[in-house]
Parts: structure tokens; C-alpha cells; sequence
């Protein structure tokens, strides 16, 4: 709790400087607000390495939240979505049987003592059953909800320092990343998180023809231990390993995101964590989807407001746009028309839905200039329960095409999907459904 302390009153002494920076109020040598930035940002890696348990995964969930978080930062806490040292295969086995209440060599006939994946809460191994099943198991660190317990208490006190900083409620933020922490140490939650998944995906039959959901072993599934289906394949950013299968690297993100706008649009259930350590390519060229610890359910009404907001965006109606934050109770009435000129900005053709690769070439100095004049228009904003892991989720979408589709259009991939979905729901709007003829 001293380090953890200690993070939050540099952080937030270096809010300060940025607020001052930015109003004009202080003007230090050329590079020194981006040095210091990178430099706390370095040091909370290396602290949240050495102490793991809930601050890695605020770190995690901090490197995607660029609304909030300035660039520099989230740079470097990007390390942090792989940066993770095993425990000793002693301390694995000693939870094993406590949690299972038998030896190893009865529940396994093999259980390999090097992981095959190392998380901030638990780590993986490979094992196969005396009855001949190969499988993952998934191991929650011993004490780690008590460290964790103690990161979330102080991470809810930094939020409430720089809530009086940011337009966004950042209570909320805390809040939504608490039940996300908690619901990861439950184990039975995550299976049945998946099974609920594969069921859902298994409607559309060209998407479960592309996808796998590794199989729950519930007789060897505690809280804290979690035994699958293990999934014979390299990951979906190994570039050598599809290559040599023959597998179309967009075809892969198109079928990915696919598969995820399913749960996301159409289920209202979705896995949170789709980068690249969670998806698997198999040797038949099928999507293994794999750790659904981070899932998230979203409201009915919040969703219809998000699917009416990507409509509004794929076909740049900025009333539509403002209307539906409206809806989601995402923004108040008086701070409509400035949504508005947000939304006009953001349609502008010079920043209209780019590919990642014309996205490199965006002078985005101009664009946050911009964009600052009307975000400080805003009286404020909140994010309705199951908002902040959504926008995590398309964001990692969003990296995944980047990395290994950097052609593709955001929009050819998520409007269609959209306007699929919109046009079957019977609760769709006039003023919906005229802009779905449109697209």
C-alpha cells in the first residue's frame, strides 16, 4: 500500500503540471512534460512487474484508456500486456491440490511445471487427465485477491483526486474495473462465462464454423481453478506459423472481429480481452478464442443507444451521434450541440475512417487542437455500467487491425455487421431506420 501510495501522489502531482502545461499557466523546456510522463510511466511498470496483482491490471486497462490518459503514458504501459514473470511451479502445485483436495498424480497423469502463459491474477499450464484429456489448467495465484483488494482501495482514491481533473466520471471507471478485477478471480464465472459464449456464437453458423471455444472440465474446476479443452495452435499474430499454413491474415481479422461484434451487438455478452495472447489460430485455420475472465454484460437500452452511435458514425449523421450519447445517458441535453461539432470534426474526410496505415500519416497535433476547443464545451460525461470494457474491447479490436490488417477500414468491418443487426431489431426508431437505407 506505501508503493501503491506513492504511485498515486506522483501521479498525480505530474495531472497537475499537464493541467497547468496545457492552460498556458507554466511553460517548461522543450520535451520535459513528455520525459517526465514516460519516466512515471516506466517506473509504474517496473513496480507493477515486481508487485503483480491489481496494479498490472490497472496498467493494462490504464494503456487502453488514450481518452484519459495521455499518449506518452499509454505507450509505455502497453509493456504490461505481456510483462509477466511465472511463479514458482511449487506454489502452483500447492494450490492445485489444496483447491482440488487430492494429489497431482491423481488428478493428472502429466502436468507440465513451465507454464504456457503467465497473467497478472493466474497463470497456465498443460496437463493431460489419467483418462486421456488434453487440457489447460489455469492457476489463481495464492493471496492475490488480498493484493488485489488492497490496489483497488488505493486505485479508488487516486480516481477520486483526478475526477476533479477530468471530464470524465472517473469513479465510475473505478467501479467498472473493480467488478472486472473480482469477477477474474472467480474461475467458475469464467467457465460459465465461456459456455455462454459458445452457445451464442454457435447461432450464426458461419462464424461458429470459424471460431473455437475451448470445452469446461467441471470436475477439475474450483474457484480458483479453471481446467479446459487445450488448443493445439500459434497465436493470431504469429505471422510464421499462419503463413505457413496458408491462412489470409485478413481474413483472420475479419472473422475475429466478426465473431466479437457477434457477442458484442448481437448477445450483449462479450469476452473483453481480445488481443492478440487470446486468440488462437488452429491447424485448421479456426479462431480458438481462449481466457474469458474479462466478460462483460450490457444493458438492452445502453446497447441499442451504442448501435444507433456506430450507425450515426458509418453514416456521419452528427444529430444521430449526439442523440444516442443522449439515450445511453452518456452526456446531458445542454451539452447536445457541442457533441455535435465534436461529431462534424470527426466526419470531417480528413479523419473519417481511416486505415490504420493512412491513421500513421494523421497530423493528430491538429487534430487534439481541434478537438480541445469543443471537448471543453462539455459540462462532463458518464459511462453507464459495461461501457468502459466495451470501449476496451473495440479498441483492442481496433489494435488487432493495425497489427495485421492494416488495409482494412473500420468502418467495411463494423458498419455492414451494424446495420445487419439494427435492421432485424423491432425497436429501431424512424430516425434509425432512415439511416440504416442510407449506408
Amino acid at each position: 500500500s506505501v508503493v501503491t501510495g506513492w504511485l498515486i501522489v506522483r501521479a498525480m502531482a505530474l495531472y497537475a503540471e499537464v493541467a497547468l502545461w496545457n492552460r498556458g499557466l507554466w511553460k517548461p523546456a522543450a520535451g520535459t512534460m513528455v520525459g517526465r510522463q514516460r519516466r512515471f510511466a516506466s517506473r509504474f511498470v517496473d513496480v507493477a512487474t515486481r508487485f503483480r496483482g491489481g496494479l498490472i491490471k490497472i496498467g493494462q486497462v490504464a494503456s487502453l484508456r488514450i481518452d484519459v490518459v495521455a499518449e506518452e503514458v499509454t505507450d509505455e504501459l502497453a509493456r504490461l500486456q505481456d510483462r509477466v514473470e511465472p511463479h514458482p511451479f511449487a506454489v502452483i502445485t500447492e494450490q492445485l491440490e489444496s483447491e482440488l483436495g487430492m494429489p497431482m498424480a491423481e488428478a493428472f497423469a502429466h502436468f507440465e511445471p513451465e507454464p504456457i502463459a503467465a497473467a497478472s491474477l493466474g497463470q497456465v499450464h498443460r496437463a493431460r487427465t489419467p483418462d486421456g484429456r488434453d487440457l489447460a489448467v489455469k492457476v489463481l495465484y495464492p493471496g492475490v485477491e488480498r493484493s488485489v483488494a488492497v490496489d483497488v482501495a488505493m486505485m479508488r482514491i487516486a480516481m477520486w483526486g483526478f475526477n476533479f481533473l477530468s471530464v470524465a466520471d472517473l469513479l465510475q471507471v473505478h467501479e467498472q474495473v473493480k467488478q472486472t478485477l473480482h469477477g477474474e478471480m472467480d474461475y467458475v464465472r469464467e467457465g460459465r462465462a465461456a459456455e455462454e459464449v459458445a452457445a451464442n456464437l454457435a447461432t450464426d453458423p458461419e462464424i461458429a464454423a470459424h471460431t473455437r471455444i475451448p470445452k469446461i472440465h467441471w470436475d477439475l474446476t474450483t474457484t480458483r481453478v479453471l481446467a479446459m479443452e487445450f488448443i493445439e495452435g500459434c497465436k493470431i499474430n504469429d505471422f510464421e506459423g499462419t503463413t505457413e499454413n496458408g491462412i489470409d491474415r485478413d481474413e483472420l481479422v475479419l472473422w475475429a472481429s466478426r465473431a466479437f461484434l457477434h457477442m458484442m451487438f448481437k448477445d450483449g455478452f462479450f469476452h473483453c480481452d481480445p488481443h492478440p495472447g487470446n486468440l488462437l489460430v488452429d491447424r485448421e485455420g479456426r479462431i480458438g478464442i481462449i481466457d474469458f475472465g474479462m466478460n462483460q454484460r450490457i444493458e438492452a437500452e445502453i446497447l441499442d443507444a451504442i448501435s444507433r452511435n456506430v450507425m450515426a458514425t458509418a453514416t456521419r449523421d452528427s444529430k444521430l451521434y449526439a442523440s444516442s450519447l443522449l439515450d445511453a445517458g452518456i452526456i446531458q441535453a445542454v451539452d447536445v450541440p457541442a457533441v455535435i461539432e465534436i461529431a462534424e470534426l470527426s466526419f470531417d474526410p480528413e479523419y473519417y475512417n481511416l486505415t490504420p496505415a493512412e491513421m500513421m500519416n494523421l497530423d493528430f497535433g491538429d487534430y487534439f487542437k481541434r478537438m480541445r476547443v469543443h471537448m471543453k464545451k462539455l459540462h462532463g460525461f458518464t459511462l453507464p455500467d459495461g461501457l468502459v470494457m466495451w470501449s476496451r474491447a473495440i479498441s483492442l479490436l481496433y489494435g488487432l487491425m493495425v497489427e495485421l490488417a492494416p488495409g482494412i477500414r473500420p468502418l467495411d468491418v463494423l458498419g455492414p455487421f451494424v446495420v445487419e443487426f439494427l435492421q432485424r431489431d423491432v425497436r429501431l426508431n424512424p430516425a434509425v431506420e432512415h439511416a440504416s437505407k442510407t449506408v
